[in-house]
Formats: structure tokens, sequence, C-alpha cells
């Protein structure tokens, strides 16, 4: 949903914080410095949005509602930028301040976007197949497998296994990292192994599923 269908605007682009990675640092006896090791995670960020909006002193209010209800609502979030259409970030959760009246009938107030510090492509949030996800050229990506056929199979990334007894349709979400009917009941006893050795890594990926199966993946490609 856009700022405008709700009354209120985007007084200016904001600036957006690059993300720090995530590591930790040994010591190392005999070792000049320190050891660091990154996992391939990064922090979160914040992203301060000031929003602006014309209205009548007595819908003053009612406009202030309105923007938070859009802001504060529940299921999954994107903020994408209309100068940068093929990315997305990933919201976490949102925080409202005072809304200000500076003038009779203008209103201002700003949101702070807690974000997932990576960028995601709009692109690689939809379904595709295993021949076009298998080689990355983004950061370290999270994806959702969808499997159909019947019984138990054996996804294969990058010499890492997981059992799956699919029993007509299975999603196994890395990011999430649980697994789930497309009716969206839980099914986490139905698979085995590790959701993060099914991460597709930097570069060349190697993807199977047992003959007989069907597999959709949606990539998830994010940057830095």
């Amino acid at each position: 949903i856009r700022a405008g269908t709700v009354g209120v605007k985007v007084k200016e682009r904001p600036s957006i914080p690059a993300p720090e990675e995530k590591m930790d640092t040994v010591t190392i006896p005999g070792r000049d410095g320190n050891l660091t090791i990154k996992d391939g995670t990064v922090e979160d960020i914040a992203i301060e949005v000031t929003f602006t909006f014309h209205s009548k002193p007595d819908h003053f209010a009612e406009v202030f509602r309105n923007a938070k209800k859009w802001l504060l609502g529940k299921g999954e979030r994107h903020l994408k930028f209309t100068d940068d259409p093929d990315y997305f970030y990933q919201v976490r959760y949102v925080s409202i301040g005072t809304n200000e009246r500076t003038a009779r009938v203008i209103g201002e107030f700003t949101a702070t976007f807690i974000c997932h510090g990576c960028q995601y492509l709009v692109d690689g949030a939809r379904e595709q197949g295993v021949e076009d996800v298998r080689y990355n050229p983004y950061f370290i990506a999270h994806p959702i497998y969808k499997i159909t056929g019947e019984g138990v199979c054996y996804l294969e990334v990058n010499g890492n296994t997981m059992k799956a007894n699919v029993g007509q349709n299975l999603t196994i979400d890395t990011e999430g990292m649980i697994a789930y009917r497309a009716d969206g009941t839980l099914a986490n006893m139905k698979v085995s192994g590790n959701y993060e050795e099914l991460y597709l890594l930097e570069g060349e990926n190697e993807i199977s599923i047992t003959e007989g199966f069907d597999l959709k993946i949606i990539p998830n490609w994010r940057c830095l």
C-alpha cells in the first residue's frame, strides 16, 4: 500500500544506513590480533521516514489513526521506495513518534522501520525452477522450497540432505526455519535435517530431489 492511499506523504527521501555483518572475535595465544569469524548474517537496520499530511482540523486525528493502522498492521510488510523499485526491505516492526501539528492544517510524524539489514530483490520473491536458481550472484540466500508428490523424499543442497515426508505438498521455509502444508498446517515433524544447510550460497549451488517429486523454489535473493 502506498502512503498516499491513507492520506499521508513522505516528506523527503530518507537516508539508508549500511548493515553490519555479525561476527565473533576469538583471541588465539601466540597469534597477533584476533581471529574474526563471520556467520553470513547481518544486523537489523533502522530507517527513519518522516510523513506529512494536510487535513481539516476536525479530521486531523482521524488521518493519524488511519496512518497508524496502516503502519502497525499485521502480516508480512515490505518497505519499498519508488526510486529503487526492484528492491525492498523486510520490515520487522515499526515505531511511530509524536504527531506534531506544524500548522493549523498540517501534521507531521516520524516512523522508524526496523528492517532486516539486507535488501531483497522483487524478482527473488517469485516461484522459480531449480535450474533458474542454481547460480546465486548475490549474498547468501534463505530460500523457500515447495515440494509436491507423495511419500518420503530427500532434498539435497550442496551435499546437505533434508528428509521430508511430503504427503501431496510440503513447504520448507529456511528463513523462518519452519515446514508447513499448502493449507498452513504446521509440518515440522515431517522433516529432519538442518534448515541452515539448505541456504543458497554465493556462486554455484547443487540442488536435487528424489525422482518422482516436483520442486519449485522461491530464492529470496538479497544483497547488502
